[in-house]
């Protein structure tokens, strides 16, 4: 009889402990994948002509050629070298950006230059663990404040930033104020007479007064602003007003 209570005592243990609920919590580890990619930096025309393309995909015409200082024209000429600033797809083909609001379809260049640039891919993966409800629950409880917290912070965070950026516009297009202004080199050394800036059988050490061009982006060089017209041109900014930007 004794022994019958003992075993009935222990199957109402066990089934309780069976009973228990466990909670299973997943998480999202991230991965980090890092690889190199090779971009092209320079090109050149392959073709006897090849037109040059809007960001949309149309082509320059007549009427509004492409102009870069006082050279306008509509094509690019064959073994013509360009320096590639990035390269995009548009309407499913890819195209090279030479600066100056100007494409050129990849199919009628070939790649003289590239580099090598690290990206990075980020995978997850789940991982189980398994607690009690009770310590699930306080868990769920104290992450639920804190990621109301967190939210918070980061809602603050994010109008701020979100300000701070509108307020800051990048410069699209100069014009030269100066008479005459010379062209520079990454490095703020000046083009010479030996080694002139050359746009496709132009040739100057300067540009001069009124000339507009397009901007691909603004750096500084030994202190000092620069804004890159492309083909490894910079204009030093206190020798130009800006006349657009976005």
């Amino acid at each position: 009889m004794k022994f019958t209570k003992k075993i009935a005592f222990a199957s109402a243990s066990l089934a309780l402990t069976l009973a228990t609920p466990a909670a299973l919590l997943t998480q999202n580890v991230a991965f980090a994948k890092t690889t190199t990619v090779k971009q092209a930096t320079k090109v050149k025309v392959t073709k006897k002509t090849t037109p040059f393309y809007h960001k949309d995909g149309s082509k320059f015409t007549k009427k509004k050629p492409y102009v870069y200082g006082g050279w306008k024209s509509t094509v690019a000429y064959k073994n013509t070298s360009y320096n590639v600033v990035k390269t995009v797809t548009i309407k499913g083909a890819k195209y090279y950006y030479i600066g100056n609001d100007a494409y050129l379809k990849a199919s009628d260049v070939k790649v003289t230059a590239t580099k090598t640039v690290k990206s990075s891919s980020t995978s997850s993966a789940k991982k189980a663990s398994t607690s009690s409800s009770k310590s699930s629950s306080k868990k769920t409880s104290s992450t639920s404040s804190s990621s109301k917290s967190s939210s918070k912070k980061t809602s603050s965070t994010s109008s701020s930033t979100s300000s701070s950026s509108s307020s800051k516009k990048t410069v699209t297009q100069i014009q030269v104020t100066k008479k005459t202004t010379p062209f520079y080199h990454k490095d703020g050394s000046k083009f010479t007479k030996k080694s002139p800036y050359v746009y496709q059988g132009w040739k100057s050490t300067v540009v001069y007064k009124g000339t507009k061009y397009k901007v691909s982006k603004t750096i500084t060089i030994k202190g000092s602003k620069y804004y890159y017209i492309g083909n490894s041109a910079y204009l030093k900014a206190s020798a130009v007003k800006v006349i657009a930007s976005k």
